[in-house]
């Protein structure tokens, strides 16, 4: 005879926070994709309609894990015109690391900004960070954009990497050897940079990414001045 319901335990009570880690807790077992209202929901040991009062569908689920991500990035120091760039690097180097703690979370904020509070606040240390720097607004707004989408791609392009049970190196072997095999009279630069092309490790090319970035917004002009194009994709952060 099965335990009367007195005798069972009781559930933890469901709250938006839970909500959002059973969420976080399936991402990294399965992926992205495997989270769906269903299975978030049996991770809860609940029915799904029961997350509809914590979460509005499945992309406000995805947006929600992503700002508790977003909460895990420590802001550092307060802006140091003196050390802006190495903070600004640091910051940036720590979002990263905390999308990368949770595999195929990068995925979310692409063609969808981030507005969550966490978000939001990486991207105000951001800006305040380069504005400390003495780098035009205008220039700054992009940038930002420019900036994130480029962290946000690299951890996803690891997320898959890890997804297929490979790494960058192995691909750079293979690229490599791919390169190594086109008649050099036909692609005589690539053919002559093939070292360098290949070389580096993953986090060597990702650091070389963010200092090309960063240094570029001592030399690059402003935009010129026009008003939010329609369907405008411009993100906070």
């Amino acid at each position: 005879m099965g335990r009367s319901t007195r005798d069972r335990p009781a559930k933890p009570p469901l709250s938006r926070d839970a909500v959002v880690a059973a969420g976080l807790d399936v991402l990294r077992a399965d992926g992205i994709d495997a989270v769906t209202m269903r299975r978030v929901a049996a991770e809860l040991d609940t029915g799904p309609a029961s997350l509809y009062v914590y979460v509005r569908n499945r992309q406000d689920l995805l947006d929600q894990m992503f700002d508790a991500v977003a909460g895990e990035i420590a802001l550092g120091d307060e802006p140091d015109p003196a050390r802006w760039r190495e903070q600004l690097t640091a910051l940036l180097m720590r979002a990263r690391e905390a999308m990368d703690r949770h595999p195929g979370v990068a995925r979310v904020p692409l063609a969808n900004v981030p507005t969550g509070p966490n978000a939001v606040r990486v991207a105000e240390r951001m800006l305040a960070l380069m504005r400390a720097g003495g780098i035009d607004d205008r220039v700054s707004a992009w940038a930002t954009d420019a900036i994130f989408l480029y962290v946000n791609a690299a951890s996803y392009e690891a997320s898959i990497y890890l997804e297929e049970g490979t790494s960058s190196d192995d691909a750079g072997e293979e690229i490599h050897g791919q390169f190594s095999a086109l008649p050099a009279d036909e692609f005589p630069t690539i053919f002559s940079m093939l070292g360098h092309l290949t070389s580096g490790s993953a986090d060597q090319r990702f650091a070389f990414g963010l200092q090309l970035m960063i240094e570029g917004l001592l030399h690059v002009k402003p935009p010129a001045p026009q008003g939010a194009a329609a369907g405008s994709r411009g993100r906070p952060g």
